[in-house]
């Protein structure tokens, strides 16, 4: 995670301890290989907790990661409920009634909220609605936050995605017009490297020959018939004829679905 969420994290435990008054929030991210990192505090700890990675299952928090759900203990080491793995760190901090709550989101934990005593203070229903409200409140934020990277990233993607057929269109359109024979094929070359990868197989074979290329690579940069025969060098009324072909060969009704289907295969970026 990202100290914007780092961020996030340290203002859920600071409004779950002022709001509360327990003697110690805390909280961990969870990891690749599950496993909870304690990486935030609020309140003063002897330095046990900090830094320590607890397996997934184990403990409170492990079992927290696991079940998905809030879980509280009276007394930690005393507990029937969990394993003690981590009765040594707990013993150090001297902490004894402890409520963890998981954010969840993807249906994965992945962070841990923590509240605690050192105390024989009791983690009332309060408490604990407080730290399950702090934890959805989280919850909800980072899924917003996932959304609003995961739509930044689809349109920084389609961006460039434009701006490669923009650049393929543009080298076919040069390679067509000059006249040295090994710049050409080198200007080809460079052009096919931005070609994907084929994605799926076509309906039936299909292999375009150099020119049917060139015309198909600058109509999918929104170029009209008469744009591409310009560029090219050509008539309208070739341009439309090598149009036809192509939409016989890739089997598409309208020039758009030529060019979709040349992109799905990888005839074209």
């Amino acid at each position: 995670m990202g100290m914007e969420h780092d961020e996030r994290i340290r203002r859920s435990l600071d409004r779950v301890r002022t709001g509360t008054g327990v003697d110690l929030a805390f909280g961990g991210v969870v990891d690749d290989s599950r496993g909870l990192l304690l990486s935030h505090f609020f309140g003063p700890t002897v330095g046990a907790l900090p830094g320590v990675t607890l397996s997934y299952d184990a403990g409170l928090g492990g079992r927290t990661v696991a079940l998905r759900r809030p879980l509280a203990v009276a007394d930690y080491v005393e507990s029937e409920a969990i394993s003690h793995h981590y009765d040594g760190v707990i013993r150090a901090e001297r902490l004894r009634a402890i409520a963890a709550a998981p954010v969840v989101v993807d249906r994965e934990t992945t962070v841990v909220l923590y509240a605690a005593f050192r105390s024989d203070a009791v983690i009332a229903d309060r408490i604990l609605s407080t730290l399950t409200d702090e934890a959805r409140e989280l919850e909800h934020a980072l899924i917003v936050a996932r959304t609003q990277q995961l739509e930044s990233d689809a349109e920084a993607a389609r961006t460039l995605l434009t701006r490669i057929r923009s650049v393929h269109g543009q080298l076919r359109a040069l390679s067509a017009a000059v006249t040295d024979s090994r710049l050409r094929r080198e200007l080809r070359e460079i052009a096919e490297g931005l070609a994907l990868p084929e994605q799926r197989e076509p309906t039936v074979p299909v292999s375009l020959t150099e020119r049917e290329t060139d015309v198909l690579a600058l109509v999918a940069t929104g170029m009209t018939n008469r744009e591409v025969a310009e560029a090219l060098g050509l008539t309208v009324l070739t341009v439309k004829a090598y149009m036809k072909a192509l939409m016989a060969k890739l089997n598409a009704r309208t020039r758009y679905a030529a060019v979709i289907e040349a992109q799905e295969t990888g005839l074209l970026p």
